[in-house]
């Protein structure tokens, strides 16, 4: 008799074999640009898109928010800093601390961006068919709404269902 395969091994190894394909194909889509005759490193468009998604931060909730290291970070901040892309304001109530964000320079990176990133995945999946295409946007929907639905039960503390995506049960 044969054993049954969980869902969620069947996802990871899914996932496993999509990654090499990821990275490949659709990493470079996302994460490299040139605009303006410079070179932007995945760091870099990392922080702009995040920034652009969630408004002025912290150095410290990015570096938390992104998992990049401090000083990994102050290096990206400074370069950023130095092209124009991002502004920093003084937070009136911390003499140290400070926020970023995009400056107008900034919010056409973004542009730009999205613009490459829509046009090179209309590239990669031009010849999949275009039902596939939905099924395949369907499933990262539906993965996306369930890691939402852990994020907030998370942040309802202790004793939330499911409250650990760390624990490791075996």
């Amino acid at each position: 008799m044969s054993e049954s395969v969980h869902p969620a091994d069947r996802l990871h190894a899914a996932f496993h074999g999509f990654m090499r394909y990821y990275m490949a194909h659709i990493n470079p889509v996302l994460h490299r640009t040139k605009y303006y005759g410079r070179t932007y490193s995945e760091h870099e468009i990392i922080v702009v898109m995040a920034l652009s998604l969630v408004g002025p931060q912290r150095p410290s909730q990015l570096s938390r928010g992104l998992d990049i290291d401090k000083g990994t970070l102050t290096a990206v901040i400074r370069r950023l800093l130095g092209v124009g892309i991002l502004e920093r304001e003084d937070v009136p109530t911390d003499a140290r601390g400070y926020l970023v964000s995009l400056t107008a320079a900034g919010h056409a990176l973004v542009d730009h961006l999205t613009g490459q990133a829509r046009s090179g995945f209309r590239r990669l999946f031009d010849s999949m068919d275009p039902a596939d295409v939905e099924a395949a946007a369907d499933g990262l929907d539906l993965i996306a709404d369930h890691l939402r639905q852990r994020e907030a039960a998370t942040r309802r503390g202790p004793g939330s269902e499911d409250n650990d995506v760390t624990a490791h049960p075996e």
